[in-house]
């Protein structure tokens, strides 16, 4: 069985599984070739490309599962949010909460009246590679409401954190909203057959421990128990690894954390119950290739006793990193001996 899904599953495996987020990406020639003449959107939209774009770091670095490739805010268009994206800052929304409290223009997310190829892309890849596992992709619920908010990145939660703390409903609803998003976006991503889910809550370190600890418990554990122990989820979120014993109780399968952490020590305080995944600091990767190698030799190797442990970066692959960087470091995590 591939080691992937034996990682998920936290059954014996002969080598560490190795995926890498934003595996699908600007540093890969495939990628900045079709970038040329089509918008983030438009890939999205395409069935064919989005498989191209999907299964390229597959072939090219070796690794043991493919990401599908989307964005995050995304499915926030089905819901009636006017999404674009402005070249260096990344997703802009017209009508943000921000802009028109009423939010007379928003409503639920339905899979069925989602415009882009998410869904059958992943069938598409599952029917002609049944063998590779592949991974769904969701933004969490904090995150993707803080673009929602104000139209823009809001990278300290300024905005946000104000609207939770002023106890704003609107807010509140909206944050239901797209927690229910969430939920249908990621069960449509399982049906297509998608092997697991993972969550992306970038901005969610920006929360204090009894900030996090009121939203882990009135929606990122409204979501495990919505999915079910049926769906593998991993959550990754930055800046959360002093955190990491209130993310272990929300009920998720695997935690990916950021490199501020050490992952041995995080695997010694909470046992096996839960998998963890991570996290060599991409930047690294890009500027030092030499020295990432050896670092991650080091992660993978403290963790190598661990049947549950997927080993990926920190956080997503930089434009500027070379493939081969990749590839050797793939190849050299395969290599560690596994401890059982």
């Amino acid at each position: 069985m591939n080691s992937f899904l034996s990682a998920l599953r936290g059954e014996p495996h002969d080598k560490i599984p190795v995926w890498y987020m934003r595996q699908a990406g600007r540093y890969l020639p495939g990628y900045t070739e079709i970038r040329k003449t089509m918008s983030i959107k438009e890939m999205c939209r395409d069935v064919d490309t989005t498989v191209r774009i999907t299964i390229e770091p597959v072939d090219t670095l070796g690794v043991d599962a493919a990401i599908i490739f989307s964005d995050i805010i995304l499915p926030a268009e089905s819901m009636g949010f006017s999404v674009d994206y402005i070249e260096g800052v990344g997703p802009s929304i017209k009508n943000s909460y921000d802009s028109d409290r009423s939010m007379r223009s928003i409503n639920e997310f339905s899979p069925s009246e989602y415009l882009y190829s998410t869904y059958g892309a992943i069938r598409r890849i599952k029917a002609s590679r049944p063998s590779l596992p592949v991974i769904g992709f969701s933004g969490g619920p904090l995150t993707v409401a803080s673009y929602l908010a104000g139209g823009h990145p809001d990278r300290d939660l300024n905005l946000t954190k104000k609207l939770i703390f002023t106890g704003d409903v609107g807010f509140k609803t909206l944050m239901q909203m797209v927690t229910d998003m969430v939920i249908e976006n990621a069960r449509a991503q399982w049906k297509a057959g998608c092997d697991a889910i993972q969550i992306f809550d970038s901005w969610a370190g920006y929360l204090s421990p009894l900030q996090l600890s009121a939203y882990s418990k009135r929606y990122l554990e409204q979501i495990t128990s919505e999915l079910g122990k049926n769906m593998p989820i991993i959550y990754f979120s930055t800046q959360t690894g002093s955190m990491y014993k209130i993310l272990a109780r929300a009920g998720f399968n695997f935690l990916s954390l950021d490199w501020r952490v050490d992952l041995a020590d995080v695997g010694s305080s909470i046992g096996n119950e839960v998998g963890l995944q991570g996290n060599l600091d991409p930047s690294l990767l890009a500027d030092a290739p030499v020295i990432a190698v050896r670092e991650g030799i080091s992660i993978a190797t403290a963790m190598a006793h661990r049947d549950n442990y997927i080993f990926n970066l920190g956080h997503g692959v930089l434009p500027e990193t070379r493939p081969e960087a990749l590839m050797e470091l793939t190849e050299r995590v395969h290599a560690v001996v596994r401890r059982f």
